[in-house]
């Protein structure tokens, strides 16, 4: 299980064009970290799982189930974004998550 969410995670954060020293810095860890994550070599608690689903817009069901849960995904086409830009991203990601997730519970309840 593991390494099936480490897979998931490469994979996400490829998807959202990030570096795993990217991903590090917006967590406040290091970049090694990320790539242990991501390789299915440590474990990482719920608290973590939610910041990492923030960063690549995604439920944290995804990492577990990713059959179930479709991603939002932001995509930039600059070379010029700095690292100072990626919190700002990562609100997005959580904003356009939280708003898909909505949606889907009113569709749900035949709204």
């Amino acid at each position: 299980m593991i390494k099936a969410v480490g897979h998931r995670l490469k994979k996400a954060r490829e998807q959202s064009g990030l570096t795993q020293n990217q991903v590090a810095k917006i967590l406040g860890i290091a970049r090694e970290q990320v790539s242990y994550y991501e390789n299915g070599k440590r474990e990482m608690g719920v608290d973590d799982l939610l910041k990492f689903a923030d960063i690549y817009g995604v439920t944290p069901g995804y990492f577990l189930n990713p059959e179930t849960e479709k991603p939002v995904v932001v995509s930039f086409r600059t070379s010029q974004l700095s690292d100072e830009d990626l919190p700002v991203i990562m609100e997005a990601q959580r904003f356009l998550n939280n708003l898909y997730e909505l949606e889907m519970l009113l569709e749900k309840a035949g709204a």
